[in-house]
């Protein structure tokens, strides 16, 4: 008896098969399923946040520059050696965050634990392709100031209103 072969009509069903499948895989990317998948990839990364108070190791361009105390985070920058210094935050991720200084472009790193280092290239690579959101819990700004500021201020405000 012969060998079975494979007719014509069993390419066009492979091929069929195939399109379906990579026409899913696309559509589950394009609504939504990229950052879903993101997130669980992400996951499986380190989960070390930092806060007001707490020692950062921070890295100047790729290399290690120092540790230093945060004193202040704000939304934009992060405050070192007794809020004298301004260094800036552009994205927040589960372990790290990144700063790049506008003025002469030099890319900023601050972590918690010197030993993840290594793992900043991967993680940005995560971020990047699957479009990952940053993470709040890290580096969370202290609205501790401005909530008093604005509560004097609308302090003031109810004082005028009674006038």
């Amino acid at each position: 008896m012969d060998m079975a072969t494979l007719h014509i009509g069993d390419y066009i069903m492979y091929a069929c098969a195939a399109g379906g499948v990579m026409v899913a895989l696309v559509g589950l990317w394009l609504l939504g399923g990229r950052e879903w998948i993101g997130e669980k990839v992400a996951n499986l990364l380190p989960h070390d946040t930092l806060s007001k108070g707490d020692k950062a190791h921070i890295y100047l361009n790729g290399r290690y520059n120092r540790t230093a105390t945060l004193t202040r985070v704000v939304a934009d920058a992060v405050y070192i050696y007794d809020n004298k210094v301004k260094l800036p935050l552009d994205y927040r991720a589960r372990f790290y965050g990144i700063g790049v200084d506008s003025n002469d472009g030099s890319r900023l790193i601050y972590l918690s634990n010197r030993g993840y280092y290594r793992l900043i290239r991967v993680a940005e690579l995560i971020r990047k392709v699957f479009n990952l959101v940053e993470d709040e819990s890290n580096l969370n700004p202290d609205y501790a100031d401005d909530e008093q500021l604005l509560t004097e201020v609308a302090e003031e405000g109810a004082e005028e209103d009674e006038k």
